[in-house]
């Protein structure tokens, strides 16, 4: 075999006529070399990236599992607060209507009491009833009308004691329900602090599995963990809701009725029984007018500095005070005005939530309005979520 040193003449040859052939060889080699190489790399780094997308996902997943426990004990605790509000604002109401029938009871007996004794004075009193005993013309005709007068005198002293005695056992069971009502307005602090509590660690599940990408977060470990996220926020909902549903409205003292619907029409499109439905739940109707644990006061539980902001003299005497319910009813058609009451259903589901921050507040509230309106055949709209 030769070689191009010893055959000079195919050297030129080589690098004329096969160079070029050689060269396109050369580069198809390096190319195809390349190639294999980005193939061989490419499918390293795929199964890598699905190794890891899986390690990123069963990593989130355990994190949500990690809040699950303290999520379920905040879930509970919710659903118990919610209870205890709606049984403290509804109990008050009972209570308090309660001792009204009890009260009209013993002021109607009395009433028949002093008409009965008046008209037996008029024919004679005790001396007539004597009298009238002793004109019997025997013994057991005098013995008959003597049992007679005592039935009559019995059944006067009865109708009395028997309504004194209703009226002290509603007075007792309107102490009862006092002592539970006068934690009525810290619970529903604490029914805030419940909530908030509850959907901060929703709120740091989502977090956990929103930082997963696209990848890691279609596979099954982080799609189970947010189903479970999913429905633990549809639970809470429920809770806020059935909460809601179990408060009743009260009877309104006329004053309040009075304020509620005179300072409503400081506000077009803003509905009184909303007005009234936040006095309820918030101080049933002036009841309990704190100062709450969050340090909110007065009858419509206003906190000092947002009193401040938007407090309005509604009695005219020159001078806005929190506690006073003229100046605190008016002053919250301001507040809700100002956020939007009178703007259709949508605004007003916002401006009750300014109110109070919070999905089972504006529930609640909404569903006290909507009995009070239902009961005064008041035209109201349904509160509706933006």
């Amino acid at each position: 075999m030769y070689s191009t040193a010893t055959r000079p003449d195919l050297h030129p040859f080589i690098r004329a006529r096969g160079g070029r052939r050689w060269l396109v060889l050369a580069v198809a080699g390096s190319l195809l070399l390349c190639a294999t190489n980005g193939l061989l790399n490419g499918s390293v780094a795929t199964a890598e990236t699905a190794a890891d997308a899986k390690a990123r996902a069963e990593t989130a997943a355990a994190q949500v599992a990690a809040l699950q426990d303290d999520v379920d004990a905040a879930q509970a605790e919710y659903e118990r607060a919610l209870r205890g509000i709606s049984w403290a604002v509804s109990s008050a109401v009972h209570a308090e209507q309660l001792a009204q029938m009890a009260i009209e009871a013993e002021q109607y007996a009395a009433m028949q009491r002093v008409q009965a004794l008046r008209a037996l004075n008029q024919s004679g009193g005790a001396f007539g009833t004597m009298e009238t005993v002793f004109a019997a013309e025997t013994p057991g005709e005098m013995t008959a009308r003597w049992q007679l007068s005592q039935q009559v005198f019995d059944l006067l002293a009865h109708r009395s004691t028997e309504a004194t005695g209703f009226t002290g056992a509603a007075v007792a069971n309107v102490r009862k329900a006092s002592r539970h009502a006068d934690l009525q307005v810290a619970s529903v602090d604490d029914v805030q602090a419940v909530y908030e509590r509850l959907q901060g660690l929703l709120a740091q599940q989502q977090e956990i599995l929103d930082q997963l990408d696209a990848r890691a977060g279609r596979l099954a470990e982080a799609e189970q963990a947010a189903e479970r996220l999913a429905a633990q926020r549809a639970a809470a909902a429920a809770a806020a809701s059935s909460g809601a549903s179990q408060v009743n409205a009260s009877g309104i003292p006329r004053d309040y009725l009075a304020l509620y619907q005179a300072a409503a029409q400081t506000c077009p499109g803003l509905p009184w029984p909303i007005l009234a439905a936040i006095g309820q739940v918030e101080s049933g109707h002036g009841t309990n007018t704190g100062p709450s644990s969050a340090g909110a006061q007065g009858p419509m539980q206003f906190l000092p500095s947002t009193f401040a902001a938007y407090a309005v003299d509604g009695d005219k005497d020159e001078d806005r005070d929190i506690w006073d319910p003229a100046d605190a009813i008016y002053s919250a058609a301001n507040y809700l005005c100002a956020n939007g009451a009178g703007g259709g259903p949508r605004a007003l589901y916002n401006a009750l939530w300014h109110y109070n921050h919070a999905d089972w507040y504006v529930l609640m509230v909404a569903n006290v309005a909507g009995q009070i309106a239902r009961r005064f055949d008041e035209p109201i709209p349904e509160v509706q979520a933006s």
